[in-house]
């Protein structure tokens, strides 16, 4: 699994899993994972720009940002008693989503893709489609490619992403 999220990002890292009970949070150069269970949880709901999910404990509230590894896993893994989730906001977003032909993973969202931050070839770009897409590729594969680390020829879901079945390694 790829862990090329996030590449703008500079500081802490929080990679969110799902466990079988609720989710962990893993933060970076944490000791250990914190554990939470739904069945602990009071509340949890999106902020009003639905870029981040507030959950409340009785205990405490905290904040989870969407640029966290597996927040999208997240959101559409909510159980359905939680009735303050926006669940027909999860169902739209996911379903709005278009496959991105640097990366392959249906994550492209406002001409911008969530998984490798590539925007899509356009007729305005003076490249040709394929040089554009290889060039992103060879970007996005580039640490793969200096590590001598063999590079799939096929997408593969990850993070609570699809992957697109048509898509194709240039490099």
């Amino acid at each position: 699994m790829r862990k090329v999220f996030y590449k703008k990002m500079t500081s802490e890292i929080t990679e969110i899993k799902l466990t079988e009970n609720g989710f962990s949070l893993n933060e970076t150069f944490g000791a250990k994972a914190n554990l939470f269970k739904w069945n602990e949880i009071n509340n949890i709901h999106f902020s009003e720009n639905n870029e981040n999910v507030i959950i409340e404990k009785s205990d405490k509230k905290f904040v989870l940002k969407n640029c966290n590894i597996g927040w999208y896993d997240l959101i559409q893994n909510v159980p359905l008693n939680f009735t303050n989730f926006d669940f027909a906001y999860v169902k739209n977003f996911i379903e709005s989503l278009k496959p991105c032909k640097i990366c392959g993973i249906v994550a492209l969202n406002k001409n911008e893709c969530i998984v490798c931050e590539n925007v899509p070839w356009n007729s305005a770009m003076t490249e040709t489609e394929i040089d554009y897409i290889k060039t992103k590729q060879l970007d996005f594969y580039s640490e793969s490619i200096n590590e001598k680390r063999e590079i799939k020829k096929i997408a593969e879901p990850e993070h609570g992403f699809k992957a697109d079945k048509n898509w194709k390694l240039y490099i």
